[in-house]
C-alpha cells in the first residue's frame, strides 16, 4: 500500500500548496480532557479503562481549532523532523482520495482495503476533529508518538434527550490498545438506557521508516473488528485518525471491506 502512494508522488504534489492539513487555527475551546476527570473503571499496570461525560456542544466536531499541547508537539517534531515540506506533502498524500487512484492488482487484503479507501469507494478522509484531537492528545501526552508509540480505543456515546456525549477510553504502554471487555460491558448498561454508540476511534502510526504519520485505512483486522461492533453493539460509524486527517467508515460500508476470513 505504501508503495502505491509514494508511486503517485508526483500526481499529488501539485495539490500541497493550496491543502495544509495540519495548520493550527483560530478558535479555542473550552473542554480539556487534560483537566477534566475521568472516572476510572479499571486499571491494570498502565492499562487504563475510564470515560468523561460532558454536554454535547457543535465545536465538539469542529475541524477548525487551536491543537492541544501534546499534538502540536507531534506535529512540531515531525515538520522538524521530516522537513516542513515533506511533513506537508505526506499529509496530503495519506489523506488523497480519488476516482482515479491507480489500482494495483494484489491478493493482500489490508491493500485492497486502502485502495477502497484511496479510490473514494469506500469512507470519507477529512480534517481531524476537535473531539478526536482530545482524545488523541491525551494519550499522547502519556507516550510521545515518536518515541513510544501506542494506539488506542475511543468508543464515543451519544444520549440525544440528555444532550450528552459520553467517550469510553482504553490504552496502555504498548503498540497496541488492550482488549476493552470492560468498557464494552459498561456500555451494554448504557445501550438499554437510551444511550447510541455512535463512533469508534483508534489511532495509526507508522515506524520512522514510513514516515511516522499513520495509514488512513483499515487493516483486515480493523474490518472485522467493525463488523463485531455493528453486530454486537450498533456501532454507526469507525474512525481512524493519524493526527493530521480522520477517516470515516459508515457501518453499511463495513460489508465492502476485506476480513481475515476472506483470504
Amino acid at each position: 500500500m505504501k508503495k502505491i502512494i509514494f508511486h503517485n508522488i508526483a500526481i499529488f504534489s501539485a495539490i500541497i500548496i493550496s491543502f495544509f492539513a495540519c495548520q493550527s487555527s483560530l478558535n479555542p475551546q473550552d473542554l480539556s480532557l487534560m483537566t477534566l476527570a475521568p472516572v476510572m473503571i479499571k486499571r491494570n499496570g498502565a492499562e487504563i479503562f475510564q470515560y468523561w461525560e460532558f454536554k454535547n456542544q457543535s465545536y465538539l466536531w469542529d475541524t477548525n481549532f487551536i491543537p492541544p499541547l501534546a499534538l502540536k508537539s507531534f506535529r512540531d517534531s515531525l515538520a522538524n523532523e521530516l522537513g516542513q515540506d515533506t511533513f506537508n506533502l505526506i499529509s496530503t498524500m495519506l489523506a488523497y482520495q480519488s476516482a482515479s487512484y491507480p489500482s494495483v492488482k494484489t491478493d493482500n487484503g489490508d491493500s485492497i482495503n486502502a485502495q477502497l479507501i484511496h479510490s473514494n469507494t469506500v469512507g470519507k478522509i477529512r480534517p481531524i476533529n476537535f473531539l478526536e484531537a482530545q482524545l488523541l492528545n491525551y494519550q499522547l501526552s502519556r507516550y510521545p508518538l515518536l518515541s513510544h508509540p501506542t494506539e488506542f480505543h475511543g468508543m464515543i456515546l451519544m444520549h440525544d434527550t440528555l444532550n450528552l456525549i459520553k467517550v469510553y477510553f482504553a490504552a496502555s504502554d504498548q503498540p497496541w490498545p488492550p482488549k476493552p471487555a470492560v468498557i464494552l460491558e459498561a456500555m451494554q448498561k448504557d445501550l438499554q438506557q437510551g444511550w447510541i454508540f455512535r463512533s469508534h476511534l483508534h489511532n495509526h502510526y507508522e515506524p520512522k521508516a514510513h514516515h511516522f504519520l499513520g495509514i488512513l485505512a483499515p487493516s483486515m483486522t480493523d474490518a472485522q473488528y467493525y463488523q463485531f461492533l455493528a453486530e454486537d453493539y450498533k456501532v454507526e460509524q469507525a474512525l481512524i485518525t493519524n493526527g493530521c486527517h480522520t477517516l470515516e467508515i459508515r457501518k453499511d460500508e463495513f460489508q465492502k471491506l476485506v476480513l481475515p476470513d476472506d483470504h
